[in-house]
């Protein structure tokens, strides 16, 4: 990578830098505390008398924007951040927060319960070896991350999608015993992240993995899909789902589930075979592993649509590192101090020094000469879209 030197490009790293840290220093606390369940609201009563007032006091003032739910909830986000940051970071604080507020959501709990699978597939507590199907609850104001974050391009910046519900959610998921966790859940987040799949599926589906079996459930009530066929690893997790919640399916003639590994089966797919293919293997931004291994095979397809579940979040993750070489560059070559900003560690984890080293050669041969550059090779679909022209292997 070669990036220019002017002032042009000069400012708009440097506009960049403060922006991006903080938001990236808020993205992990929250991330984390969210991720971990480490949020414990207070007494629902009283954060409605604070909420209240608060917004009695905004309404004096002209600005009627919130409902007293939705402060709640930015009350309880500013509480978890505002610890870690000082009374030098309030600008960007209320930058952050006013950008956050945008994109935070209070969920109704009828409109998740009309979701045609909530509604239709029911839950009783079936266990198949390590896994167990069962209902989870959402607390009233317990905060969840329920899509792919927002990017403020200006600042190639990420803004945290979260919401809450304002009383009990009850949701179906899968328990997997042998790590005392969650495998797969019904939860806003598995909902909003599946809308564009589904949405795009049409003709013969393929999905790889089949976790509770949503995706296939709601592409299934489409008239534009003709068959759905589901590639899945683990015999406990087919025998629940054949079992259990297949049975309840309206349109289940139109699903064909095989035992198998999803990337040994997708190299041995024909171009066309399928019209449509989503890939769903991995449990999170985390599993670059499986990510890069079904999109390097998936851009061998042209006639087959192929489509990656939260995809968009990957790119953003390794938007960073493309920042980092943009950083690094300017750095060298026109000795630009960027030591406070920690974006030169080389002591990375295995995983980070193969993505790092990816995207070295990824950008080997780009040229940074506006700052438009900048914003167009930092765009998660721009991302996605080299990753499909190359040759290179992860």
């Amino acid at each position: 990578m070669q990036v220019k030197n002017n002032r042009q490009i000069a400012e708009k790293l440097m506009g960049m830098l403060d922006i991006r840290m903080f938001s990236n220093k808020s993205n992990i606390i929250l991330t984390s505390k969210i991720n971990y369940n480490q949020i414990f609201p207070r007494d629902v009563k009283q954060m409605h008398e604070e909420a209240t007032k608060l917004k009695n006091t905004m309404a004096l003032s002209g600005d009627h924007s919130f409902s007293t739910d939705k402060i709640i909830m930015l009350n309880l986000i500013s509480d978890l951040l505002f610890p870690y940051f000082s009374h030098e970071d309030a600008y960007l604080f209320d930058w952050f927060m006013n950008k956050l507020a945008l994109e935070s959501k209070v969920f109704d709990v009828e409109a998740f319960n009309n979701n045609p699978f909530i509604q239709k597939i029911k839950i009783d507590n079936q266990r198949f070896g390590d896994y167990q199907l069962t209902y989870f609850e959402m607390a009233p104001y317990e905060l969840c991350i329920f899509d792919t974050s927002k990017i403020i391009e200006k600042y190639q910046a990420c803004i945290p999608k979260i919401g809450c519900f304002n009383k009990t959610f009850k949701y179906p998921a899968i328990y997997q015993e042998s790590i005392k966790s969650t495998w797969m859940s019904i939860s806003p987040n598995e909902v909003f992240t599946m809308k564009k799949p589904i949405y795009n599926a049409k003709g013969k589906v393929l999905t790889l993995g089949c976790g509770m079996g949503y995706f296939a459930y709601m592409a299934s009530l489409k008239k534009e899909v003709e068959s759905i066929t589901i590639i899945e690893l683990e015999q406990d997790v087919i025998d629940l789902f054949e079992s259990y919640i297949l049975p309840q399916f309206e349109n289940r003639d139109k699903i064909k589930i095989i035992k198998g590994d999803a990337i040994e089966y997708l190299k041995n797919v024909k171009d066309g075979e399928y019209n449509y293919c989503f890939a769903d293997i991995w449990i999170g931004v985390e599993d670059f592993e499986p990510y890069f291994s079904i999109k390097e095979i998936g851009r061998n397809f042209k006639k087959t649509k192929m489509e990656y579940w939260i995809e968009e979040s990957f790119c953003i993750y390794l938007s960073s590192y493309i920042f980092t070489e943009i950083l690094k560059d300017f750095s060298k070559s026109y000795n630009v101090k960027t030591d406070n900003y920690n974006i030169l560690d080389d002591n990375k984890e295995n995983t980070e020094m193969r993505i790092s080293n990816y995207i070295k050669k990824l950008f080997e041969n780009v040229k940074i000469t506006k700052p438009e550059h900048i914003d167009y090779y930092m765009n998660p679909k721009n991302i996605s879209s080299l990753i499909d022209k190359t040759d290179i292997i992860f």
